[in-house]
C-alpha cells in the first residue's frame, strides 16, 4: 500500500507585534493585519430593507476610509452547539433549563480582518509613517463601526492565535482542541473524523453570478407572508448535518487609475475582434466604465467562499444544501475548485493575499457588497432583570422587558398591553411571565376572571382569593392615616363614590363631582382636624351617615340641585344592613399588604354590573397601597380581562392616574384581553391605557383583525411583517408545544417562543381534566411541587400521552 506523502502545514504568519494598542498580524510577506470581533447589525427576521442597505452603506464607508493597498476580510463563523442549562435556584427554573438540555443550535460569530498589502516579492522595510497611516485609518474604522452599533473589540495576541487555531481544526464549539493532521484531496480535506469542503463562489472558467444583485432578498418560503426581506446567503442558519461554517468574504481595493487603464485596454482588445463573445465582454466593460463614471463607485476585486465542516457521512448532504441554495440565487459555485487547500489557507486571518488571480473577480464595490453577509441571531440582553423565552430557532434566549429598555430610553414606564384571541396561548404566556417575576424581589397582584393562575398560585403557596356570597372580597378604602390623605386618595374616593352611586356606564356632573369632593374633605377633615370628631371610625358606613347629614347644608349654602334622595337610596345597599354592607366596612385582610403573589378569581361577579366594577376598583386599591408602602420591592398588577370593568368615562381618570403614577414606585400594570372589539372605537383603552403601555405583545391574530389593530396601537408596516410571521415558519421539528407572540418594546419589536416543560404544563395549564388530575396528586401528597413532579415521573413511566394518561387518572377516581 503506498504511503500518503506527510508535509509540515506552515503557517503564513511571521508573528504578532504591537503598534500603539493594536495588535499586528504580520504575514510572511510582510503585510500587517488587524484583527476585530464585531456583531452584525441587521437582526435575522427583522422584516427591514432598509436595515440591510443601511449595512451596505457602513461597509461602502469602511472601504473609503481605506482606500488602496488594503483587504478587507469578513468572516462570519456559524457554529452547531449543544444547549447547557444554566445554574438555578428554583425548581421550576431548573426545570426549563434541563427541557432544552443537549437542543441543538446555532451560534454566530463575526471578525473583521483589514489587512495593508505590501509589494509582491519585496523585502519588508519597516516604515513609520505607512504603520501610523494604517494605525489612523484603523481607528476611524472603529468609530465608524461603534456609531453604527456593530460593537467591535480589537482581538489580541492571544485571542488571535486562538482563533487561528479554531480555523486551522475547524472546531469553535468544544472549549478545548487539539488539532490533528489535515488530509487533502482534490475534492475536500479531512482535520480527524471530520471533512471539510471549501466552496468558491468564483468559477475559475466562468462568473456565474445573477446579473442584476441586491443587499437583500425576499423570502417566498414563510406561508402567508409574501416579499419578507432577508440576507442574500440567510440559507447559511439553515444547512444540515454540518458542525461549523466560515461563510470568507474578502474585498482588495486596487489602485484605481491603474485599474481602470487595464480595463480601457481590454475594451479595445475586444473590440478589436468583432465575435458575439467580445461584443458581450465590451458590452459589459462600457456598463462597467459608466456605473464608475457615473456614480463615482470604487472598483474592486472580490472574492467569496464557504468552507464547511461536517461528519463525514454528512458532508454530502451539506454541500449539496448549500450548492443548491446558491443555485436558487442565481450562483453556480465552481465545480473545478482542485485547489481546496488554497482556499482553505486563505479562511486564515489576513491571508486573503495567497489568493491567486483566478480567485477573484472584478465589480464595483457596491455590487461586491451585496454578498456580504449582514444579519445576526437575537443574544441575552446584558442585564440582571431577564426573562426566558424561546428564540425562532428553538433555544432560550434572556431578555429584559423592565430596567435594560428604560435605562436606554427604549420605555418610558414598565406598563404592559397583551392582546391574543382565544387558544392562541395567552394565559401560558402570562403564566410564564409571572413565573418568572416570581424569582425576582416582585409581588404580584392578579386580577382573573378565568381560573386561568390556580395552578400557578398553588405551586408558589400565593394567596388564591375567590369571590362567593358567602365570603365576598371586602376592603375598607376609606380607613387611612392623616399621612396617607393626599389628592390621589380623595380622587380615588371621589371616583368610588360616583361609582357606587351611578353605576359603571353612568355619568356625574360637574356639580355632582365637585358635592361628593367637599363631603370627602369635610369628612376627613372632621376626623383628623377636631379635638372631637363627629365621625368616630373610618369606614362606608360612618362616610354614608357623615354625607346625609353635610349635603344639605352645602345645597342650601351654595343653592345648588343635588339628588340627596337618590343618592341615599342607590348607597344604602352599601351601608349596615344592606345587601352588600361588608363589602366597605370590612377591613382587607392585612397579611395581603406582605404577601408577594396574590390572585383574585372574582368569576363569580363578572356578569353583576354592580359589584363587578367595584370590586375590581378596591382591589387596585389594595395594589395602590402596596405600591406606596413596599418601596423595597417591584410591583405587578395585572388585570386578566377585569380592566373591562373600570373602563368606562366614570373611571377613566383614575386608570389615567393609575397607570401613569405605577412607574414612580418601581411598577407595572399589565392589562390582558381577547377581544379585539374591546379596543376598538374606545377612546379610554386609547388614552388610558394603550398611550400608556409601552411594551405591546400580541399573540397570533386573524388577519382581518390585524390591520385595525396594527392602526390603533400605530404598529408600522415593518412590524406587521414580524408580526405575520408568528406561528408561521418551519421551526418545530425537535420541539414540544410551542406558540410564538410578537412583543414591541417602545417601537421596535421581536418574535419569541414560549415553550416550557412538562413541569411548568402541569403548572400553567387551564384544561380542567388536566387540572384535576393534578389535584388528586396535591391531595395525595400535599403540595404542588411533589404533586407535579410525581405526575411527570408517573406520566413518562406509563408511555402514554398526556390526554390519555390524565383520562386514565380521572376515571379512577370518577372525576369528569
Amino acid at each position: 500500500m503506498q504511503k500518503e506523502k506527510k508535509t509540515a502545514f506552515e503557517l503564513p504568519f511571521a508573528g504578532i507585534d504591537r503598534y500603539g494598542d493594536l495588535a499586528l498580524l504580520y504575514g510572511s510577506g510582510g503585510d500587517f493585519s488587524v484583527v476585530m470581533q464585531v456583531s452584525n447589525p441587521v437582526l435575522q427576521y427583522c422584516a427591514d430593507g432598509e436595515s440591510y442597505a443601511g449595512f451596505q452603506n457602513i461597509m461602502l464607508n469602511a472601504i473609503k476610509i481605506l482606500g488602496e493597498g488594503h483587504i478587507i476580510q469578513k468572516q462570519d463563523v456559524f457554529i452547531r452547539k449543544q444547549y447547557k442549562g444554566r445554574a438555578e435556584k428554583g425548581f421550576l427554573q431548573k426545570k426549563y433549563h434541563e427541557h432544552f438540555s443537549g437542543r441543538e443550535f446555532t451560534e454566530l460569530r463575526t471578525y473583521f480582518v483589514v489587512t495593508r498589502q505590501v509589494k509582491r516579492k519585496a523585502f519588508y522595510t519597516y516604515d513609520k509613517k505607512i504603520l501610523a497611516d494604517f494605525a489612523h485609518c484603523i481607528e476611524k474604522l472603529f468609530d465608524l463601526f461603534t456609531g453604527a452599533g456593530l460593537r467591535p473589540i480589537y482581538l489580541e495576541e492571544t485571542e488571535i492565535n486562538h482563533y487561528v487555531t479554531r480555523i486551522l481544526g475547524m472546531e469553535f464549539a468544544s472549549p478545548s482542541l487539539a488539532l490533528d493532521n489535515l488530509r487533502c484531496s482534490d475534492e475536500q480535506l479531512f482535520i480527524g473524523p471530520r471533512a471539510v469542503k471549501c466552496i468558491s463562489l468564483i468559477n475559475t472558467d466562468s462568473i456565474d453570478l445573477p446579473e442584476k444583485v441586491a443587499p437583500f432578498t425576499f423570502r417566498q418560503d414563510i406561508k402567508g407572508v409574501k416579499d419578507f426581506p432577508a440576507d442574500n446567503l440567510t440559507f447559511l442558519f439553515n444547512v444540515p448535518g454540518y458542525s461549523s461554517i466560515i461563510y470568507n468574504q474578502l474585498i482588495e481595493i486596487p489602485a484605481q487609475q491603474m485599474t481602470l487603464q487595464k480595463l480601457t485596454l481590454k475594451r479595445k482588445r475586444h473590440s478589436g475582434i468583432p465575435d458575439p463573445a467580445n461584443l458581450l465582454c465590451v458590452e459589459d466593460i462600457d456598463r462597467l466604465l459608466s456605473d464608475v463614471a457615473r456614480d463615482n463607485q470604487l472598483l474592486v476585486h472580490a472574492h467569496y467562499s464557504i468552507i464547511v465542516a461536517a461528519d463525514r457521512e454528512k458532508i454530502g448532504k451539506a454541500v449539496n444544501f448549500i450548492e443548491a441554495s446558491l443555485f436558487q440565487q442565481g450562483i453556480i459555485p465552481s465545480r473545478n475548485a482542485y485547489n481546496q487547500l488554497e482556499l482553505f489557507r486563505c479562511a486564515m486571518p489576513g491571508n486573503g493575499i495567497e489568493l491567486k488571480k483566478y480567485d477573484w473577480f472584478l465589480t464595483t464595490a457596491d455590487a461586491a457588497l451585496c454578498f456580504f453577509f449582514k444579519e445576526s441571531l437575537i443574544t441575552d440582553d446584558p442585564s440582571d432583570f431577564l426573562l426566558y423565552f424561546t428564540d425562532r430557532q428553538g433555544t432560550p434566549v434572556a431578555i429584559d422587558i423592565s430596567d435594560l429598555p428604560m435605562q436606554t430610553g427604549r420605555l418610558k414606564n414598565r406598563n404592559r398591553f397583551i392582546l391574543g384571541g382565544s387558544g392562541t396561548g395567552k394565559s401560558y404566556c402570562v403564566n410564564n411571565i409571572v413565573q418568572q417575576y416570581l424569582g425576582y424581589n416582585m409581588d404580584v397582584v392578579i386580577v382573573d376572571v378565568g381560573h386561568s393562575y390556580s395552578g400557578l398560585c398553588g405551586t408558589y403557596g400565593g394567596k388564591y382569593i375567590t369571590y362567593s356570597e358567602e365570603k365576598p372580597i371586602t376592603m375598607n378604602p376609606f380607613s387611612i392615616e392623616e399621612s396617607e390623605y393626599n389628592i390621589e386618595k380623595k380622587d380615588f374616593l371621589i371616583t368610588l363614590i360616583c361609582l357606587l352611586w351611578k353605576g359603571a356606564d353612568g355619568s356625574v356632573s360637574t356639580i355632582e363631582r365637585d358635592v361628593i369632593a367637599q363631603v370627602i374633605s369635610a369628612y376627613y377633615g372632621d376626623y383628623f382636624g377636631q379635638p372631637l370628631p363627629s365621625v368616630e371610625q373610618l369606614d362606608f358606613n360612618s362616610f354614608y351617615e357623615f354625607a346625609l347629614k353635610k349635603i344639605p347644608d352645602i345645597k342650601q349654602q351654595e343653592q345648588i340641585p343635588f339628588d340627596l334622595e337618590e343618592f341615599r337610596f342607590v348607597l344604602k345597599k352599601f351601608y349596615r344592613g344592606g345587601e352588600f354592607d361588608t363589602i366597605l366596612n370590612d377591613a382587607a385582610d392585612q397579611s395581603l399588604f406582605s404577601e408577594p403573589f396574590i390572585v383574585y378569581e372574582i368569576d363569580a361577579v363578572q356578569e353583576n354590573k354592580v359589584l363587578f366594577p367595584i370590586v375590581t376598583l378596591i382591589i387596585m386599591d389594595l395594589f395602590i397601597q402596596k405600591m406606596r408602602h413596599r418601596t423595597s420591592r417591584r410591583k405587578a398588577l395585572i388585570l386578566e380581562e377585569a380592566w373591562r370593568a373600570i373602563s368606562s368615562p366614570l373611571m377613566s381618570h383614575f386608570l389615567l392616574y393609575l397607570n401613569k403614577t405605577v412607574r414612580k414606585f418601581w411598577g407595572e400594570i399589565i392589562e390582558v384581553t381577547q377581544e379585539v372589539g374591546d379596543i376598538m372605537g374606545n377612546p379610554i383603552i386609547k388614552d388610558s391605557i394603550i398611550n400608556n403601555s409601552d411594551t405591546v405583545i400580541l399573540l397570533q391574530q386573524k388577519e382581518a383583525d390585524l390591520r385595525k389593530v396594527a392602526e390603533l396601537l400605530s404598529i408600522s408596516d415593518i412590524e406587521l411583517r414580524k408580526i405575520l410571521t408568528i406561528n408561521r415558519l418551519d421551526n418545530r421539528e425537535g420541539r414540544s408545544r410551542f406558540n410564538e407572540f410578537y412583543i414591541r418594546r417602545g417601537t421596535v419589536g421581536e418574535v419569541y417562543g414560549v415553550e416550557v416543560s412538562m413541569y411548568h404544563h402541569l403548572a400553567f395549564t387551564t384544561e380542567k381534566p388536566e387540572k384535576n388530575a393534578l389535584e388528586t396528586y396535591v391531595e395525595r401528597l400535599g403540595n404542588y411541587f411533589d404533586a407535579i413532579s410525581a405526575m411527570v415521573k408517573d406520566l413518562e413511566a406509563s408511555g402514554l400521552s398526556l390526554p390519555a394518561f390524565v383520562a386514565q387518572v380521572n376515571s379512577k377516581l370518577n372525576i369528569q
